[in-house]
């Protein structure tokens, strides 16, 4: 039998296989006599909705005004699936539709509905079981574009799927049951809600093709292809031919008849674009590639080599100039480094995150770079304006040649603006180096080559506007790296005793380098399992710490740092008080120069309650937004921070989030009112010899955003450039601001419109503990960032305004 055949038949085995879903349970393609009964004649439909002709993905669709139109589906004990279930759906929102998707149960055996950017699925088993989630798209879904939903209920969990790809998941969590069935009817499209004798939810658009089958089906491979033919329809061609014939033309229009004889095309990437290995990418290619910068800033980009009819291209070179041409013709020097973007593992997806399969990661530099024909591979252009580098425009070309083949000059240009970013961060940030995982790349005693390892993690954090925090955490190493290198601070005698040597060096380097926070003192860490029947206070006195603080800030004084030192003694004791009181009294006591700051976890901070802190430092979403403004105008600062969570929509680092949300962490920062940042870990999990999907199996990775190669040296990501990026921004608004404080205000109004704060009673009682994640009920809306995240360019355009007012 020949291959034809076999492959006729292996599709046809699967189209019967399809129809057989079909026929077993429900299904409504709208297209018949009675549009509303289903296929099998056997279920219709009641309420009010409008047959729209020829308007569905194929044939006809049931059009919601989004005012009244509802349907209701009544299932029997014949019809109602029980231990297995999909339900699935095309839909088409229109303009200012607000309900996706849209189905729900009013005794919520079933609910499938939310928002264009965050939606719910649940549903409670016999047995009383309840099995739910949500997922946050990472954008808002667009009006006008038609959207497949699917959620799948299997014998170990619920699953649900927009555009058939997996978008969350919940597990039974024990023995998979048979569904409730509470003969109440399904609504579908409106009336979704109900309170106070009034109605809400209701959807504004077209609905085709509703099934409910009594199976569970994960695979939906005829979405993921009509998605593919609507992108290739939406940039004028057909299909993948047409589409790579259209590139050749636009290449040799661009760069002469050579160019369509090139194994590829090429295109710029905005950085805030997140590209999935297997995405068609139907964007621009020949284009120059622009950066507008200031001196001594980094600024990044993507690019996309397109190889031509899946094939792989193999040693292909990238050739970057040192030098660009100003306007007259003179050499100037800028740095430019390549990267190839590595697409790692992700075991688990960070909370309401889609779970994607492979997400991009690690920087790695290389001569030459592989680029397979059947998936994306972006590469990583970063571009740095050295100090002292005059305004104006720049030009050069990019070389790019794949083995065997002529090399293509990419024009590129870089557009300086006329002022320079300050050496210093001006923008107060700390992250801790996780000093306990550097340990594993050195033998016992090597305290040189520990040394060596956290000097390159800090000058890495550096170059990318973020202060370490260095030598703190003594209790997280071995004995003799502590004995070795950490101050190490103890009483002996009657006399403080401290190895200041190597703390000493380091901070003078980093200093230099534009270090402006330096975390001092020990940082109480102590193991509960060893507190010898005493609380953690008990531990603390037996140490004689007000001599310890008096000699630290001696010391800082002595050094010449102490205006820039912080003393970072506890971490996120919440509301434990009394325990806070007293460590803040001996500090004052002790060392009434080093300002106190502290972190809060779980807690809504500031607090009038907890008395002696100068910089306050809540988590995102426990803020006391009214404390905050009083506490900032008293002249102590509040920072923010990020630890596992808050979780998307909101900004965060973890690995799966999208870029425009990694660096939306420091841009909502500054439009928020936070006069710094802080960060728990910079590279949490990469010990020597952990499981290559060890760093991102913890939090989604959240605490590692920088890796370690095989000899421990640091590895850049995607998301530490991404947050650098943000961080460049907030310094630039802080420039502005002291420097042109009528384009700030204009700027700051333009924010503010961007990134809407929630409106809220600010009278409104908030405590240490209530309510519960106290951002989230007072300023802070769950989707206030989805209006750049739909259109990251938004931001991109309102930091030109920055440069340009800057520049002017």
């Amino acid at each position: 039998m020949s291959s034809a055949m076999n492959t006729m038949k292996k599709t046809l085995s699967a189209l019967a296989a399809v129809l057989a879903l079909a026929a077993s349970g429900m299904e409504w393609s709208f297209d018949g006599p009675e549009p509303l009964r289903s296929e099998d004649g056997k279920t219709v439909l009641t309420g009010s909705v409008t047959v729209a002709e020829k308007a569905g993905i194929t044939g006809n669709a049931l059009r919601f005004d989004g005012k009244t139109d509802f349907l209701e589906l009544a299932l029997t004990g014949d019809n109602r699936p029980r231990r297995e279930m999909t339900l699935s759906f095309w839909v088409r929102p229109e303009e200012g539709c607000t309900v996706l998707p849209i189905v729900r149960s009013p005794r919520r055996d079933v609910t499938f509905n939310g928002t264009p950017g965050f939606f719910w699925f649940e549903v409670h088993t016999a047995d009383g079981r309840q099995i739910y989630n949500g997922c946050a798209n990472p954008q808002r879904l667009k009006p006008g574009e038609w959207h497949h939903f699917a959620l799948v209920y299997d014998r170990t969990g619920l699953a649900a799927y927009v555009d058939g790809r997996p978008a969350g998941r919940a597990e039974t969590d024990g023995a998979p049951g048979e569904l409730r069935f509470s003969g109440v009817p399904w609504r579908i499209g409106g009336r979704l809600y109900e309170a106070d004798g009034r109605s809400f939810g209701f959807f504004r658009g077209l609905l085709d093709d509703f099934r409910l089958l009594p199976v569970a089906r994960h695979a939906f491979p005829e979405v993921a292809e009509r998605r593919r033919q609507q992108l290739l329809e939406a940039a004028g061609v057909r299909s993948k031919p047409e589409l790579e014939k259209a590139r050749r033309a636009e290449m040799g229009c661009r760069f002469g008849a050579g160019a369509e004889q090139l194994p590829f095309s090429v295109a710029q990437v905005s950085p805030l674009e997140r590209l999935l290995p297997d995405e068609l990418f139907t964007g621009k290619v020949g284009e120059a590639v622009t950066f507008s910068a200031a001196a001594n800033e980094r600024e990044n980009r993507q690019l996309l080599i397109l190889p031509y009819g899946g094939n792989n291209l193999t040693g292909v070179a990238v050739k970057l100039p040192e030098t660009l041409a100003d306007e007259s013709g003179k050499a100037v020097p800028f740095t430019f480094r390549i990267s190839r973007i590595e697409y790692a593992r992700l075991p688990k997806p960070s909370p309401f995150m889609y779970p994607l399969e492979r997400i991009p990661d690690k920087l790695i530099e290389a001569g030459s770079f592989d680029i397979p024909g059947d998936a994306l591979a972006p590469l990583w252009l970063e571009l740095f304006v050295p100090a002292g580098t005059p305004g104006g425009v720049y030009r050069g070309v990019i070389s790019i040649a794949a083995t065997g083949s002529a090399p293509l000059e990419l024009p590129v240009e870089v557009k300086v603006w006329n002022f320079e970013l300050p050496r210093r961060n001006i923008v107060p940030t700390l992250v801790n180096v996780w000093e306990r995982d550097l340990q594993t790349f050195v033998k016992e005693g090597d305290a040189e080559g520990f040394i060596d390892l956290l000097d390159r993690y800090c000058t890495m954090l550096l170059e990318h506007r973020l202060n370490p925090v260095v030598l703190a955490h003594a209790g997280l190493v071995a004995p003799w790296v502590r004995k070795a290198v950490y101050p190490d601070y103890r009483v002996e005698n009657g006399k403080v005793v401290a190895n200041m040597a190597a703390f000493d060096r380091l901070i003078e380097k980093y200093r230099k380098m534009g270090l402006s926070k330096v975390a001092v003192g020990p940082h109480y860490n102590f193991d509960s399992t060893r507190l010898g029947g005493g609380d953690w206070w008990t531990n603390i006195e037996a140490t004689q710490p007000e001599k310890i603080w008096s000699f630290i800030q001696d010391h800082a004084e002595h050094r010449g740092y102490l205006d820039d030192a912080v003393a970072y003694p506890i971490d996120e004791p919440e509301d434990n008080v009394e325990f806070i009181n007293r460590v803040s009294s001996m500090l004052k006591q002790a060392a009434p120069k080093l300002p106190l700051l502290l972190t809060s976890g779980g807690a809504n901070y500031p607090d009038p309650s907890i008395h002696g802190v100068d910089i306050w430092v809540p988590i995102l979403h426990w803020t006391n937004r009214e404390r905050q403004k009083q506490e900032r105008a008293a002249g102590r600062p509040v920072w923010t921070y990020v630890c596992t969570g808050p979780n998307y929509p909101n900004p965060n680092l973890h690995a799966d989030t999208p870029p425009c949300g990694i660096r939306m962490l420091a841009v909502g920062a500054a439009r928020f009112d936070y006069d710094g940042f802080l960060h728990w870990a910079a590279n949490f999990n990469t010990y020597r010899n952990a499981p290559a999907d060890e760093p991102n199996s913890f939090a989604a990775g959240e605490g590692t955003y920088i890796h370690a190669d095989g000899a421990g040296r640091p590895v850049p990501t995607v998301r530490l450039k991404t947050l650098a990026d943000g961080m460049e921004d907030w310094t630039m608004l802080l420039m502005l601001k002291e420097r042109r404080p009528d384009a700030f205000a204009a700027i700051r109004r333009k924010l503010e419109a961007l990134i809407p704060e929630r409106k809220y009673d600010p009278a409104g009682a908030v405590t240490l503990k209530s309510p519960k994640e106290g951002s989230f009920h007072t300023f802070l809306d769950g989707e206030a960032f989805f209006p750049v995240y739909d259109r990251p360019g938004l931001w991109l355009e309102l930091r030109n305004e920055i440069g340009e007012a800057l520049s002017n």
